[in-house]
């Protein structure tokens, strides 16, 4: 039996072109991002930052190898390379989400689906998201299909700006007669350390937009690729780099267990997979038994980096769709099994038949001046093929909402009336309102109002921003204050303002209740310190503009107890109701749960139906008691008695659809309570119901002119 000599203990340097144990991180870090997609809800495991990583560790050193002897890059043979690596895997991808989607996802969220399919075939998926005010959402029925191409996207830009960063620094390099790559390390170390400080920077006070910037990204590719340039010199014992290698790989496959990297990347946190993977490539061989190259080479994580690529593109939209069709929130350990499945094969079949055939296909890629002119001219196609589906897609949701809109006035579509019907009236049980295609969209005026001009407070920011309701700005001022949950009443609101003169304005914050409670209080309501200085700097705004109303919410769910309202929702009432300004409280609406999207998705002969325990969503307290804000100038409206019976609050209520999402009611069922809203609003304040001098004057025909 031959002796086995014992590894060399002297420093050793790691200068080879192919690192398998670099593949075998990406099948690692892949593993991690489908695994915590598909089984964890969609939490962030840090594989996409690895991605990120290796792709700067592998440019970096590759473009400056393509000046060498000059300063040019031929461009040409680069981006013939980049589209048949990357365009050629993800256009069947798109065809796939367009198919798909025209199918499966409802009417009034197709046109983003296509936007984003746009953005997607020339790569800025991740600032369309930005443009379109989306964050990052962990996966379900209605995360869109594409966001994962953010990343990629990012890794696409990155190659085209890089590609003449380069070419940039070896013709500086050039004329001052110094190394190129000495160069270029000090010109990578300003990127590095202005994106990584913008990166704190943005994370503290956007980190919606920061997680898909460019700009706050760049730091996680810039930082490897330095080491990328250096590596091939590095000089380390055995030992070192053994356990170099296992501290690396901890970090890794610890990271989406210890941090939300959903809330806290790009920022510092970030640092945790990126140091990781970066101390796994500084170890490289470790020329040990022991060292964790020694798993990253074997089969298993080899394969799983041979198909990684088509995997990550694939295994998304499949688990969206997938989701969209149970009517799952999340996938249950069965669904997750054949999504996991169904993923791997896709991926595989990616590989084999886009990533190494149809990318190499000699007829269409012969030569890299052939590759570009096939790979420009097949995006450019695909592009407009996308463009005109958004159009039609938009058109058929106009046309759709028109028909709703004429559809909602007929009275066999009572909604909240339904609840308080005298026996002797007969409904008929009806295709519900909305219907499924425009349901998500059925936010009302002051949610489209946002989409053009931005006007509802993210979650970070702390200025008292309003949404002015484009017709009703004039008259009596009535202010809607809070969170989403009292916006969702914004459309009955709207109506009574232009029948009855109003100004009509809507302050709201994401997540943000109207409260005077702090960020660490004895209720448990999550605050952070942007919603803490929104509610002091909103008091000043309503004791400045001195409204005739204030409209809020009086109750709120915390985590899965019924209704409460804290201590410092009373104060801020009471605070308000001290100035003599009155205040309209809303009670809590139920939430949506797995029975009623079960039940809603079948037929029925029931006008009202798909009951939960009430139990569940209110308190029995405030039921005996009423709200503690109510008092002279504090009225109380009981979303409970139009939604709920004594044991069983309902998902459909006379024919309308109450929720549009988890937890907010529909415009439509908010508008079908108009009647009962205004008889408790008139009751606290009848001086604003007042006809308008300036209807008067138009019906009189402007007597006394």
């Amino acid at each position: 039996m031959p002796h086995l000599l014992p590894p060399p203990l002297r420093p050793l340097r790691d200068g080879r072109r192919f690192r398998p144990e670099l593949h075998g991180v990406r099948g690692l870090a892949i593993l991690l991002v489908v695994t915590f997609h598909i089984f964890a809800g969609g939490r962030v495991s840090g594989g996409i930052d690895v991605f990120l990583a290796i792709t700067g560790f592998l440019a970096l050193p590759s473009l400056l190898g393509r000046t060498r002897g000059q300063w040019r890059i031929d461009l040409v043979a680069r981006f013939s390379d980049l589209i048949r690596r990357l365009v050629i895997p993800l256009l069947p991808v798109l065809v796939a989400v367009a198919i798909a989607g025209a199918i499966l996802v409802p009417l009034s969220e197709q046109p983003q689906v296509f936007s984003e399919m746009k953005a997607s075939i020339f790569f800025y998926e991740n600032w369309q998201l930005i443009a379109s005010q989306l964050s990052y959402d962990a996966a379900g029925p209605g995360t869109s299909p594409l966001q994962h191409i953010w990343s990629t996207s990012i890794q696409g830009q990155f190659h085209v700006i890089m590609t003449f960063f380069v070419m940039a620094v070896a013709w500086a390099a050039g004329i001052v007669r110094a190394e190129k790559r000495n160069v270029l390390l000090v010109a990578l170390g300003v990127v590095t350390a202005a994106s990584l400080w913008w990166a704190v920077e943005a994370t503290a006070t956007y980190q919606e937009a920061a997680y898909f910037s460019t700009f706050t990204r760049a730091w996680e590719l810039t930082l490897p690729g330095m080491l990328g340039l250096v590596v091939a010199g590095i000089r380390l014992s055995p030992v070192a780099r053994g356990l170099l290698s296992w501290i690396g790989i901890s970090l890794i496959v610890s990271c989406g267990f210890v941090l939300d990297g959903a809330a806290l990347f790009p920022g510092p946190a970030a640092l945790w997979p990126v140091v990781g993977v970066c101390l796994v490539l500084a170890a490289g061989n470790t020329h040990t038994r022991w060292g964790a190259d020694r798993i990253l080479v074997a089969r298993p994580f080899q394969r799983l980096g041979d198909i990684s690529y088509s995997l990550y593109l694939w295994h998304w939209p499949i688990l969206i769709f997938a989701l969209i069709m149970t009517g799952q929130e999340q996938a249950d350990p069965a669904t997750a099994a054949i999504v996991l499945a169904v993923s791997l094969v896709a991926g595989t079949a990616g590989k084999i038949l886009f990533e190494d055939r149809a990318a190499n296909w000699r007829p269409a890629f012969l030569n890299p001046a052939r590759a570009l002119a096939t790979g420009a001219t097949t995006t450019v196609l695909a592009f407009i093929a996308a463009s005109g589906a958004l159009a039609y897609s938009a058109d058929r949701f106009e046309a759709e909402t028109a028909a709703f809109e004429a559809m909602v006035v007929e009275t066999d579509y009572p909604g909240a009336g339904a609840m308080v019907a005298p026996e002797s009236i007969t409904i008929a049980a009806l295709d519900p309102l909305p219907s499924r295609d425009i349901l998500r969209a059925d936010a009302g005026w002051y949610a489209a109002l946002n989409k053009s001009e931005p006007c509802i407070q993210r979650h970070l920011g702390s200025e008292t921003t309003s949404c002015q309701h484009p017709e009703a700005d004039t008259g009596p001022l009535v202010l809607m204050v809070g969170s989403s949950h009292t916006g969702q009443w914004s459309e009955p609101l709207a109506a009574m303002a232009l029948d009855y003169g109003w100004d009509l304005e809507v302050y709201e914050k994401a997540g943000c209740l109207l409260t005077t409670d702090g960020e660490r209080n004895t209720s448990g309501l999550p605050l952070d310190a942007s919603c803490v200085a929104w509610n002091e700097n909103m008091q000043d705004v309503i004791a400045e503009r001195q409204p005739e109303l204030v409209v809020t919410t009086g109750t709120t769910r915390l985590a899965s107890e019924p209704e409460t309202a804290t201590p410092g929702m009373v104060d801020a009432v009471r605070r308000i109701t001290d100035a003599g300004i009155p205040v309209f409280l809303f009670r809590e609406n139920p939430h949506r749960t797995e029975e009623w999207l079960e039940c809603l998705a079948a037929d029925s002969d029931s006008h009202t139906r798909c009951e939960a325990p009430r139990e569940a969503f209110y308190s029995a307290e405030i039921d005996r008691t009423g709200l503690p804000q109510v008092s002279g100038s504090a009225r109380a409206f009981d979303t409970s008695r139009y939604l709920c019976d004594e044991e069983s609050c309902y998902g459909q209520v006379g024919n309308v659809r109450v929720l549009r999402d988890d937890n907010h009611v529909t415009a439509t069922f908010a508008s079908s309570a108009r009647a009962f809203i205004e008889s408790d609003i008139r009751a606290l304040v009848p001086h604003v119901f007042e006809t308008p001098t300036t209807a008067l004057s138009a019906e009189s025909g402007d007597v006394g002119r």
